[in-house]
């Protein structure tokens, strides 16, 4: 689509995209501690509940909101799930940054559990095996994923506007990885102008060559920092660096994510898959265990069917959504991102629908995976040279030139909506743009100077204050109900999978990985 298409399209199809998000945030005691208690049962069986889940760790909570046509839908039903948990925390709060409170020791760290299901145990051996491979800590980092489609009728008449017919899913998958591919090269926009982890305790990475805060010696901050979460302290590791997922066509994204779930790894194989005992060490001894190990700034999303693998369900029936998991956890706000933040994203992904979007060769992925390790080590630098096929260019004037770009999309979007958010988006990330100090991650570090605080400290004080905001937020008696019964059949669906007559766990698994 080019931006003339764009300017005329009709109106449904802006207002018929749709959002949803997911927050992770651990749950912690009051003095900061990573919660050792199990998942509340009040918020339902996480293995079964749409809206309370866990990721990693028993205490990593994700709240997971329906898909929402509007930013004020969308958010107004995160701000409830937000109410509702809050309310049930039994003394708990919730965690405000990306970055982990202190870890004494990765033993303190509750791996999640599901059940004795076989679905359960794989979920939970899945989550030891990473424990073994990059360590428990890396896997309680927490962020938000904002998940985006667009309105199906777009491409049903980009298929009726060919000059031969052509399929409808086919169109939606070559423009959904056309858009992946321009995330890619434009991601570091997302983690300057909305990175929040300029800091870490020094518990979380004590070999680190970050400096340590001149009041807060256990605290460890890179002043030029945007986000140490998507830096090689953080998500962006090593030891996934060599792979070489292709976004370039739906086959090619298939193949070589498949590839690298069937390729054993020396390392994995040493470590074996299970112990001398029997205790499962990992699924298995390949370069990925499943596909969700991947780590991407931006996925690829199959319509969701209970029990079918993620590569067979796009295999099948194509990208039905756009995963975007950039985004720190804003401390700045209580349910961890705010509206304007949401509107911005949707700016930002019909831009990179609308901007062409060649293949992605080698060269340039590695440049982008460059420019975005710069940008969350040194962002806030405005002269830092970023990387280009045409040569290095400043990030101040690149990220002016490029937010120029989103105004005639900003005024489409608030035009066809009626909603001013687009346009305050865009003026605050411009603003931004002149001043580094007024990103999240300038904020952390002015809030923890003016008070002479370290990471721990400020994550104990938003966690107190983000408590009791969330907890004076009103329920309506329909949605306190609706979430009870939710809670209630989620219990009731865990127990008749639990009940049911399961094949044993290793049938189970040779069916799952069959069926690729």
């Amino acid at each position: 689509m080019r931006l003339a298409d764009f300017r005329s399209c009709p109106d449904e199809w802006i207002q018929k995209t749709l959002k949803g998000i997911e927050r992770e945030a651990l749950r912690i005691d009051p003095e900061g501690r990573i919660a050792q208690s199990p998942h509340p049962s009040a918020l339902g069986a996480p293995l079964t509940h749409p809206a309370f889940t866990t990721d990693y760790s028993e205490a990593l909570l994700e709240i997971v909101t329906c898909p929402h046509a509007t930013l004020q839908a969308l958010y107004s039903e995160l701000e409830g799930l937000h109410a509702f948990a809050s309310r049930h925390l039994d003394g708990e709060r919730l965690w405000p940054l990306s970055m982990p409170p202190p870890i004494r020791s990765e033993a303190e760290i509750p791996i999640a559990r599901y059940g004795t299901s076989p679905q359960g145990l794989m979920r939970h051996r899945y989550r030891i095996g990473l424990g073994h491979r990059y360590g428990r800590a890396m896997q309680i980092i927490a962020g938000i994923h904002f998940n985006f489609s667009f309105n199906p009728d777009m491409w049903i008449a980009g298929a009726r506007g060919e000059r031969y017919t052509r399929d409808p899913v086919r169109i939606r998958n070559e423009t959904y990885l056309g858009i992946l591919r321009n995330v890619s090269r434009q991601g570091w926009v997302l983690a300057y102008l909305f990175g929040a982890s300029p800091t870490l305790c020094k518990s979380f990475a004590p070999e680190s060559p970050l400096q340590p805060m001149p009041w807060s010696p256990d605290s460890l901050y890179d002043p030029l920092a945007t986000s140490l979460r998507m830096s090689d302290l953080g998500y962006r590791n090593k030891s996934q660096q060599k792979l070489r997922i292709s976004l370039n066509s739906l086959d090619e994204y298939i193949r070589t994510l498949t590839c690298a779930t069937e390729t054993p790894d020396p390392d994995y194989r040493r470590l074996g898959i299970r112990s001398a005992d029997g205790e499962w060490l990992q699924l298995n001894d390949h370069v990925l265990q499943i596909e969700n190990e991947y780590y991407s700034i931006a996925r690829p999303k199959p319509a969701k069917i209970s029990g079918q693998r993620p590569l067979r369900a796009l295999r099948e029936g194509g990208i039905d959504y756009l995963e975007i998991r950039i985004l720190d956890v804003d401390p700045r706000c209580p349910v961890g991102v705010a509206p304007d933040t949401l509107a911005f994203l949707e700016i930002f992904l019909w831009w990179c629908l609308i901007e062409e979007s060649p293949p992605l060769g080698d060269t340039e992925r590695f440049m982008n995976e460059a420019n975005l390790r710069l940008v969350a080590y040194e962002g806030r630098n405005p002269s830092l040279p970023l990387q280009t096929l045409s040569g290095p260019k400043p990030l101040g004037s690149s990220l002016r030139s490029f937010l120029d770009a989103l105004e005639p999309i900003a005024e489409r979007l608030g035009a066809a909506t009626g909603e001013g958010l687009y346009r305050q988006s865009l003026e605050r990330a411009r603003s931004r743009s002149r001043q580094p100090d007024e990103t999240p991650a300038g904020w952390v570090i002015q809030e923890m100077s003016e008070h002479r605080m370290g990471h721990r400290d400020l994550g104990i004080r938003l966690a107190a204050r983000y408590q009791n905001a969330l907890t004076s937020i009103p329920i309506d008696e329909a949605t306190q109900n609706r979430l009870v019964a939710s809670v209630g059949q989620s219990l009731d669906d865990m127990q008749r999978i639990e009940t049911a007559p399961n094949r044993d766990f290793e049938a189970y698994l040779a069916h799952y990985f069959g069926h690729t």
